[in-house]
């Protein structure tokens, strides 16, 4: 037999530009939680600030100080680490507490992730039922806005840390903007959360 070059990504070994987009697109692909970003439960706002979070492109002081700006990185809410996206919205002690408050919630324990992309990609929703499952997705978003709106008050307004305000306003803003997905459930916030934790 005749020797002959054979393209392996078709099936009848000769070269197409749809086979070779086919091996680029599954093959490099980065894995993305856009489905969790993406919620038709939070408002555009919400996904648009996560989806930033996810890549790391939000402008907190570590990024501030690689442009070029002199000032002290240190934390707005525990005033102890460096600020990034990831200790903000993740490893924070302020933050722990918005975590550790929406487990209890939903009665689950959880191990998170170092970074925002890898704990929306990790977060699995298997254990809870339909109407718990789009509470469950949107929470993570909920709980990054609140902190994010908990430093820039913080920040911007010179107001002091107040964790019941914060945990108040991630339970009233998660209960009021996944009400559009619950379909008659509970309305009350109290029944909300009641809610949340039943089996």
């Amino acid at each position: 037999m005749e020797d002959r070059v054979v393209w392996n990504a078709s099936k009848n070994g000769s070269f197409s530009v749809k086979s070779l987009y086919n091996i680029l697109d599954s093959g490099g692909a980065v894995p993305f939680p856009w489905r969790i970003i993406w919620s038709p439960c939070m408002p555009t706002k919400v996904g648009f600030f996560a989806w930033e979070a996810s890549w790391g492109k939000v402008l907190t002081q570590d990024h501030l100080k690689r442009r070029g700006w002199s000032l002290a990185n240190r934390c707005f809410l525990c005033c102890e680490d460096e600020e990034t996206i990831n200790h903000i919205l993740i490893h924070c002690p302020k933050a722990k507490v918005l975590w550790n408050l929406m487990f209890t919630m939903f009665r689950v324990n959880w191990v998170l992730q170092l970074t925002v992309k890898d704990t929306l990609l990790g977060w699995s929703d298997s254990f809870v039922d339909k109407k718990r499952g789009k509470i469950w997705r949107a929470a993570p978003l909920c709980l990054f806005w609140t902190m994010w709106k908990e430093r820039n008050r913080i920040a911007f307004d010179n107001e002091a840390l107040s964790i019941q305000r914060l945990k108040t306003s991630f339970v009233c803003n998660l209960s009021s903007w996944t009400k559009s997905c619950l379909d008659g459930e509970p309305h009350s916030l109290i029944n909300f959360v009641d809610w949340l934790g039943s089996n």
